[in-house]
């Protein structure tokens, strides 16, 4: 007897293969059979006439670290037919801490981990796995090891290359990392410290990641007037320390710079075309969303958090960063200058005081205080404490889809869950490619858009038993109605759940029941499979 039998349904089972009309039953956690199953005997039978049945979508590129721990049913995810999460990213993991800097990396994460009330209690992978295990989650949850984290526990935020000392210390927690089950290592090279290593630094790191078949995923240095030569940094990275290469949200900023992003493309193809495993990932919007204090250049960040308040309250700094902004400077990502300020909206702040500036462009806010530009920004950074969020319109239609239709591309929301108004990418992401790009739009199948959902994720991470409708998988599925799926989520109003997804199934249980939330927390902290 099965414990639930799913009949009528569509397979679509996340290899890319066509879609096929066939039963799926499900015992202990996993898919025992598939076929002609209606007879069966079964605890509880589903009637997926008319409905597709997937395999739980991955999100392989979110910031949830924190997330998780304030609120492990992930409403906004499993709404959206998520299963699994990939973590980590951007440089930016919950761990490892050190005593010594761990205040002063929190901080300057709030803006991307948000929940400033969680308190950190681990300071490993293992510690923080075994806080997921503990409360239980509504995703499985798998984790790169953020080389930010890495280098501010060894180093703090010291704009200077690691001594040899140093360096080993780095390379020791991140095999210890590693060997703890991580999927590999994330870098954010665009922020703070992350933005200090150099290029023989991160491949040393990546060395040990590839000893364990990790994966090295990067936010590149440059998405602005060096999106080619970043890329070609990541595939020095790649082919220095033999690991696969993930560039994260693979994309470029400003009009300038439109259409870069079939030259980077390309180099990805011929890098494999070498030999070395390539991927990128993309989310089906052309705006972004991070911290404000990204748009700080690197110099302003030396000595951590403290320094950096301190510099921002001072004029003379103040007028040195609108000449970098006007002028830029040699090597460093300058998105005001491609993108400009009326491009860039707050999106989030951490107190009552300056909440009426949230969801203004960062020059109608400066004119509703009557300010100049750079000091109602560095006032606004000085007073919130560095905990202010941007929502950026930074790419084109045209390039986006140019990545997703990619045949090494995968989809991640990059969702970062923070205040009242988060990107929609964090409710949406699934739901408007499936209902807008497939359905109305046709620019892809189905079955391709679901295999990049599913099945080449769980590749390209090495997650063993996840990603298809397959007997002895893991029962981890979606089950959707493809006429009526569809985003919800506005910019204006980004908290609002998609419609259409009827019932998200986690290692055997239902995480959402004919469109409703269980709370059902059987969600698993994932390794990577050798």
């Amino acid at each position: 007897m099965f414990d639930v039998l799913i009949t009528g349904g569509t397979v679509i089972d996340g290899s890319g293969a066509p879609r096929r009309r066939t039963d799926v039953g499900v015992s202990n956690g996993k898919i025992q059979a598939i076929g002609s199953l209606g007879s069966e005997p079964a605890k509880r039978k589903i009637d997926a006439t008319g409905l597709i049945v997937a395999p739980g979508f991955i999100d392989s590129h979110c910031h949830s670290d924190i997330a998780l721990v304030a609120n492990p049913t992930a409403p906004s995810k499993v709404h959206q037919g998520v299963t699994t999460e990939i973590i980590g990213n951007c440089g930016w993991s919950s761990y490892p801490l050190s005593p010594h800097t761990k205040e002063s990396f929190i901080r300057l994460g709030k803006p991307v981990f948000g929940y400033p009330e969680v308190q950190w209690d681990w300071k490993d992978l293992p510690t923080y796995f075994a806080q997921l295990n503990a409360q239980g989650t509504s995703v499985n949850v798998g984790s790169l090891i953020g080389h930010g984290a890495v280098r501010a526990a060894v180093m703090d935020f010291d704009d200077r290359a690691p001594t040899l000392a140093e360096l080993s210390q780095m390379c020791q927690l991140v095999e210890e990392g590693m060997a703890a089950g991580a999927l590999g290592i994330s870098t954010g090279l665009s922020y703070p410290p992350g933005v200090y290593a150099k290029t023989d630094e991160l491949t040393a790191l990546s060395k040990v990641v590839a000893r364990h078949g990790g994966i090295y995923a990067t936010h590149l240095r440059d998405q602005v007037d060096h999106l080619e030569e970043s890329v070609e940094e990541a595939l020095t990275i790649g082919r220095g320390a033999g690991v696969s290469v993930l560039i994260s949200h693979h994309k470029t900023s400003g009009p300038r710079n439109f259409g870069k992003v079939r030259s980077t493309l390309r180099m990805l193809e011929n890098a494999r075309a070498e030999g070395l495993k390539t991927h990128s990932d993309m989310y089906p919007y052309i705006a972004g969303a991070t911290t404000m204090l990204m748009l700080l250049p690197p110099w302003i960040f030396d000595s951590g958090h403290e320094a950096l308040l301190a510099r921002l309250a001072d004029p003379k700094v103040r007028q040195t960063l609108l000449r970098n902004w006007q002028e830029g400077i040699p090597g460093w990502e300058n998105r005001v200058g491609a993108i400009g300020w009326e491009s860039i909206t707050i999106s989030y702040v951490a107190t009552e005081k300056n909440r009426d500036v949230e969801g203004l462009t960062v020059p109608q806010a400066a004119a509703r205080r009557g300010k100049s530009i750079v000091d109602f920004l560095c006032d606004l950074l000085v007073e919130e404490r560095g905990e202010v969020g941007q929502i950026l319109q930074n790419s084109c239609e045209q390039d986006m889809l140019m990545v997703m239709l990619h045949p090494n591309s995968m989809v991640g929301s990059d969702g970062i869950d923070v205040g009242e108004r988060p990107h929609p990418r964090q409710y949406d992401t699934f739901p408007k490619i499936l209902g807008e790009l497939v359905r109305e739009r046709e620019v892809m199948s189905l079955e391709t858009a679901i295999h990049k959902m599913t099945g080449y994720t769980a590749k390209a991470f090495n997650l063993a038993g996840r990603g298809l409708v397959k007997e002895g998988f893991h029962a981890d599925l979606a089950i959707f109605d493809p006429t009526t799926i569809q985003s919800r989520s506005t910019f204006q109003k980004p908290r609002q759940y998609p419609v259409g997804i009827e019932w998200v199934m986690l290692n055997g249980k239902f995480t959402l029941d004919a469109g409703k939330l269980t709370g059902e927390l059987s969600g698993s902290t994932l390794r990577r499979s050798s």
